[in-house]
């Protein structure tokens, strides 16, 4: 099931996401134009608690790609329980419609 499915069965028909999956050759391209930064944190935070994982904001990122402007979000990540945070965990997001607006 694409992604975008995934959460508009989590947050409804209207939550603003398009194509895309997350990785960096293909972000996943959030719609909305004024407040897309709360899609991202809400859909990054959706997915590590799917992952099972303790996780910690670590940093944001805005990169031009071809013409588009990609927010990648890094968080650190480590099992439940563990004491050392051993992952990285980084989403790609699409926000040129967003971040382009006049």
């Amino acid at each position: 099931m694409p992604l975008k499915d995934v959460l508009k069965a989590r947050f409804g028909d209207d939550f603003p996401v398009g194509s895309g999956s997350m990785k960096r050759d293909d972000p996943l391209v959030i719609t909305e134009q004024r407040d897309y930064v709360s899609v991202e944190y809400g859909v990054a935070k959706f997915m590590l608690e799917n992952m099972g994982v303790e996780f910690e904001f670590e940093q944001q990122r805005v990169h031009d790609y071809d013409g588009r402007v990609v927010d990648e979000l890094v968080y650190a990540a480590k099992e439940l329980g563990e004491p050392d945070w051993t992952q990285t965990r980084r989403f790609f997001f699409d926000i040129t419609t967003g971040f382009n607006r006049k």
